[in-house]
């Protein structure tokens, strides 16, 4: 009897041990917040960032202080781009700078060593994988070359992918059966004869099916590329990282058709600007390359009907609408304008091929010079857990990073497309990107001056490599090494 006791006492406290384990299991990472230390020291942090005005930032920082009473955060707002880059690589070199900041996904792969990874017990990379898109995984991950281990090196509050804006009464006129764009480029490629109306004005249009073609009149001309070549079926470098290869790497297609990703992007991209193609609907006259407004003026006097953007440039047409009517200057309804998942190579209904969608975003870091960076990296936890994310969703309509805020977001009747796209959203590992985007744009202005596109492609391809540093860029994936069998 005694020894059935204790058994059932024995069994009992096993149980009771399981559960306190699988508790503090499930509490070891803590999307919110975590606990940076016993210490209740008083801690000042700085916190840099573009564009986001301090009434979308304070209401958080005053959340986490209710929290955190010990911790004052000062927030800046800069609005130069280039002034804030150079700001910040001045100060982090003199051991200086804010203790936290936002940078381009694209920055911290050159840029790496001068931010202060987080640490597991805040985001281990399994829960960072389960919490965001996998986008952001491939950009932020990586393994620390010091000590061998996988961390996170940034948060993402959003993942913003380009889209196609158009105008719903010029589909409805000229392309009534469908009342909307084609879901694939050839179907665009019909799309823009249809919608397209020559005259004899100076802009040699009436109305231009879409805004492609140029380098210097379209706002993200490069990024347009990189979709284009991505979405080509070839890679952009080699599987070790060390070399780009989108130039020269040839495959074959299911029905046998020759791919080199990179010709056959830039071939179709200009295609559009190309007076002797069918697809001619762009010249340089439609937009001035000189004004910040580009094919988002053109768009908003109906003079174009699709142009390609992120989420932003919704509230950029309205802006310019509001503005040109001012002037008692002609322009489409707001009523009238829609957004449409991005235009693939093949029909999503009649394949199982992957979509692809491409991503640029900004990502929160911590600096690696910060005197406090797990308080740091504590506070950028708390404002990338779901409830500050859907603040800052409600402030600035940008999309989100996390996979549990998707299916809601899908439901915006304005910017649920964005959201649709971040599960197949793609980015490109960029070494320097401006030289990444100086080296496109060349490229496409060589084909307008009747270089071939494989010719132009190539020139890109080689000044890119000429920058990229021996051994080529980190791998962002850690691949094992390959071991002889015994």
């Amino acid at each position: 009897m005694n020894r059935q006791l204790l058994l059932i006492i024995g069994g009992s406290v096993v149980g009771v041990i399981m559960l306190f384990m699988i508790a503090f299991a499930a509490g070891c990472f803590r999307q919110k917040t975590f606990t940076p230390g016993k210490s209740r020291e008083q801690v000042e942090l700085t916190y840099y960032k573009l564009y986001d005005d301090s009434d979308v930032i304070e209401p958080l920082i005053q959340e986490y202080r209710a929290e955190n009473t010990n911790v004052k955060i000062n927030y800046r707002q800069f609005t130069d781009p280039e002034e804030y880059y150079d700001l910040i690589l001045n100060e982090l070199a003199e051991g200086e700078g804010p203790d936290m900041f936002s940078v381009p996904n694209t920055w911290l792969l050159k840029n790496y060593k001068k931010v202060s990874p987080a640490p597991a017990a805040g985001i281990p990379p399994s829960a960072f994988e389960d919490t965001y898109v996998s986008v952001t995984y491939d950009d932020v991950v990586r393994q620390n070359p010091e000590t061998g281990e996988t961390q996170v090196y940034a948060l993402p509050m959003t993942v913003d992918t380009l889209a196609l804006y158009y105008n719903k009464d010029h589909f409805d006129d000229a392309i009534p059966e469908r009342g909307k764009p084609a879901a694939t480029w050839e179907g665009i490629k019909d799309d823009v004869f249809k919608l397209t109306k020559k005259d004899q004005s100076f802009e040699r249009f009436e109305v231009a099916g879409i805004a492609m073609g140029f380098a210097d009149n379209i706002t993200r001309a490069a990024d347009i590329l990189y979709l284009l070549i991505l979405q080509s079926g070839g890679d952009f470098y080699d599987q070790s990282f060390q070399k780009a290869i989108f130039a020269t790497q040839q495959g074959v297609s299911d029905d046998a058709t020759p791919i080199r990703p990179g010709r056959d992007a830039l071939e179709l991209y200009t295609s559009f600007a190309n007076p002797s193609n069918k697809n001619y609907s762009w010249n340089a006259y439609l937009s001035s390359a000189n004004t910040d407004e580009k094919e988002i003026g053109t768009f908003a006097r109906g003079k174009v009907s699709m142009i390609i953007g992120y989420s932003y440039m919704y509230q950029q047409i309205l802006d310019e609408i509001n503005e040109l009517t001012e002037k008692g200057i002609s322009t489409i309804s707001p009523d009238s304008i829609r957004i449409a998942t991005i235009p693939q190579m093949k029909d999503p209904t009649q394949t199982t091929e992957k979509r692809d969608a491409y991503a640029n975003y900004f990502v929160e870091t911590v600096a690696r010079t910060s005197e406090h960076p797990e308080w740091a990296w504590d506070f950028l936890l708390f404002a990338t857990s779901k409830e500050s994310l859907a603040h800052y969703n409600e402030k600035t309509r940008k999309p989100t990073s996390r996979r549990d805020m998707i299916e809601d977001q899908k439901n915006d009747p304005i910017y649920g497309v964005f959201a649709e796209q971040i599960g197949f959203a793609e980015s490109l590992q960029i070494w320097d990107e401006e030289v990444y985007e100086d080296s496109m744009l060349k490229a496409i202005t060589a084909v307008l001056a009747t270089k071939s596109p494989q010719d132009a492609i190539k020139i890109a391809q080689d000044e890119i490599n000429a920058i990229l540093p021996i051994g080529g860029i980190y791998p962002i994936v850690n691949v094992p090494e390959e071991t002889e069998e015994t």
